[in-house]
């Protein structure tokens, strides 16, 4: 599912922004002050542009550093600009700058110290043994790493695709939205349906948590109800402009829509779920076994 564009250029690392070359998390020195004053200077000038057009001011904030991040423009352990910085360099006020980066600290991407100041998180967290995105790397040898964001998780109430495949116990349902980031290369949109009345307190659990989270394991573990059969169907898709805005690509992308259902021992639906996949150049295993494509992985991981 290669788009004439996708095969001209090669395949992005960062979101489409350039890795600085000088620095990396592994082997970068601390910034010195003079290098942390320049960067938050040019900071904006050069990230500003990756935010989506409708979001609202703290979220475009938060892209940028973001983008900022994935780039390599701040690596694990640099301290980032001050919030007195970010109002001077930025078009937005203190509040909108607290709340970008309250919203960057519950995600796991930055850490506050009082009196030290916001440093870029060590790591990102992986969403565990992701079933429905098991993408190859180039060489085709293991599963590229599967980074997570909470885009929204909500209570809905009416009828939709979902309704014939799940109980609607009162009429709504729980419906959490997630990106996930494949590799550094593209991401895939996560729409997932369950029933209100069964499973609210996936409402109230961290973000964290439930952002990383396999919610197949979860269900089995927190709800006693473990999932033994998934079934699986694709087609191809224009997809919606809200989904497009999120995964960065042109309105009216046509790619791969695969909706999944999973049932549980006793017979019933247990969620509904619909997955928006971008044109890209990795190879996705949908079977219920890898062994015959010989990859490795570590055992019991997908189970």
């Amino acid at each position: 599912m290669q788009s004439s564009e996708q095969r001209k250029r090669p395949v992005r690392r960062t979101r489409g922004l350039r890795t600085d070359p000088a620095r990396s998390s592994t082997s970068a020195a601390p910034l010195t002050a003079a290098e942390r004053q320049a960067r938050s200077e040019t900071f904006f000038g050069k990230f500003g542009r990756v935010s989506i057009r409708g979001l609202p001011k703290y979220a475009r904030l938060r892209e940028a550093l973001v983008a900022a991040i994935d780039s390599g423009y701040w690596v694990s352990g640099d301290r980032l600009p001050t919030e007195a910085d970010l109002v001077r360099c930025t078009p937005f006020s203190l509040g909108t700058v607290q709340r970008a980066l309250r919203s960057l600290v519950e995600e796991g991407i930055v850490t506050r110290a009082q009196g030290s100041g916001t440093f870029v998180a060590q790591s990102r967290p992986q969403m565990e043994a992701p079933w429905h995105c098991r993408f190859l790397n180039a060489e085709e040898t293991a599963f590229l790493p599967v980074y997570p964001k909470l885009v929204s998780r909500k209570r809905v109430s009416g009828h939709g695709r979902w309704s014939a495949h799940i109980e609607q116990d009162g009429g709504a349902v729980i419906q959490i939205d997630r990106r996930l980031g494949i590799g550094d290369e593209f991401s895939v949109y996560s729409r997932l349906y369950m029933s209100a009345a069964r499973f609210a307190a996936l409402l109230t659990k961290p973000v964290r948590e439930i952002e990383a989270a396999n919610l197949k394991a979860m269900i089995g573990r927190d709800f006693h109800l473990p999932i033994t059969r998934i079934g699986q169907r694709v087609a191809l898709a224009r997809f919606p402009a809200d989904v497009c805005r999120v995964l960065r690509i042109a309105n009216g992308t046509a790619g791969m829509l695969m909706e999944c259902v999973a049932t549980a021992r006793a017979g019933a639906n247990v969620y509904y779920q619909e997955l928006y996949v971008p044109p890209n150049e990795r190879r996705l295993i949908v079977s219920d076994s890898e062994a015959a494509w010989a990859i490795e992985h570590t055992p019991g991981t997908f189970e």
